[in-house]
């Protein structure tokens, strides 16, 4: 049996948390969320621009200020490696930064399947040994093992 939490009720807040942002009005800090839209509408690119931004601690989208740099943890399965690393490099040169200086570490295996349990446990201990302020996983329609096109 697992117990609930409790705490005193003198001991609640007395007013609610201030909101912290990953990017300020763009993305909370501690978020889950996704990025979505039509195919083709940048939605990839807006996931790269965001991790250049928080590993760098520039605006992302050179508007969005990053009040908080820190490490992003990458996988990127629609594309081959050395693409991503250029899309990176072109995203670091209008932020005027280098991809050198930037923690981004990518995962680089050939796949990841977030319905099979080897692959979530194998997540989880690269999110656990890497503590990422951010975690990409684009596109999530790579994600899992079913067919994208298959109708329920």
């Amino acid at each position: 049996m697992t117990v609930l939490p409790v705490a005193p009720a003198h001991r609640l807040a007395v007013r609610a948390e201030e909101r912290r942002w990953l990017v300020t009005s763009l993305w909370s800090e501690q978020a889950v969320g996704i990025i979505g839209g039509e195919p083709k509408c940048c939605k990839s690119f807006l996931a790269l621009d965001l991790a250049v931004a928080v590993a760098a601690g520039t605006p992302c989208l050179r508007r969005f200020a990053v009040p908080h740099r820190g490490r992003v943890l990458l996988y990127a399965a629609e594309d081959a490696l050395h693409i991503v690393r250029q899309r990176l490099e072109g995203i670091c040169a209008a932020s005027a930064v280098a991809l050198a200086d930037l923690d981004i570490q990518v995962i680089t295996a050939p796949t990841l399947r977030l319905d099979l349990d080897a692959d979530r446990k194998s997540l989880a201990e690269t999110i656990a040994r890497w503590q990422p302020r951010l975690l990409v996983l684009d596109p999530f329609v790579r994600l899992h093992r079913i067919d994208e096109n298959a109708a329920c």
